[in-house]
């Protein structure tokens, strides 16, 4: 019977109920929830768009960044290479003034460590420039291989895109060669 309420009685063949012929459903009563899944899908919608500005906006930072820190970096690479150029002329002239004993030892010393400490500015300049370089290279999407004629997805992705959606075709033509 249909409204046995027995545990026991749940495979009995009077506890089965059966229906033939066309049905019909609707989902009348579901539209709130339909109408609150779009709105679920329009926000994330919206928080991806968000996110794609954030990430476009970043890249051109960070291209800008690195452009501008290579240009002020060179720059002054060539500020310093002048000031190194002025203080190896400065030793070699301290070093003559002290043969010909115009001078004490002293400032040959102060001339030399001078001339050091602008060749290591140089130096720490013209790492930061390949650097900076770099940072460009990776900002404008350095790195990436060159796909002509290879496979774009690889194999597990493409089966897993098969079997969400009919792409037909269009999943196994190779990409253009240029």
């Amino acid at each position: 019977d249909i409204g046995n309420n027995e545990l026991g009685d749940i495979f009995n063949s009077n506890s089965f109920y059966y229906s033939f012929g066309p049905a019909f459903r609707w989902n009348l009563f579901n539209y709130g929830r339909l109408k609150n899944q779009v709105r679920i899908q329009d926000a994330r919608l919206q928080q991806l768009v968000t996110e794609y500005q954030n990430t476009v906006l970043d890249a051109a930072r960070e291209v800008e960044d690195s452009m501008t820190g290579y240009i002020y970096a060179k720059r002054e690479a060539e500020f310093i290479r002048q000031g190194v150029t002025s203080s190896k002329q400065s030793m070699e002239l301290a070093m003559l003034q002290y043969e010909e004993g115009f001078i004490d030892y002293q400032r040959v010393l102060d001339s030399t460590r001078s001339l050091t400490q602008k060749q290591d500015q140089y130096a720490q300049l013209r790492g930061k420039i390949v650097t900076n370089v770099i940072a460009l290279y990776k900002a404008l999407g350095g790195g990436w291989q060159i796909r002509d004629g290879k496979e774009y997805l690889p194999s597990e992705v493409k089966e897993q895109m098969e079997d969400r959606t009919d792409w037909g075709n269009l999943l196994n033509e190779p990409l253009p060669v240029k």
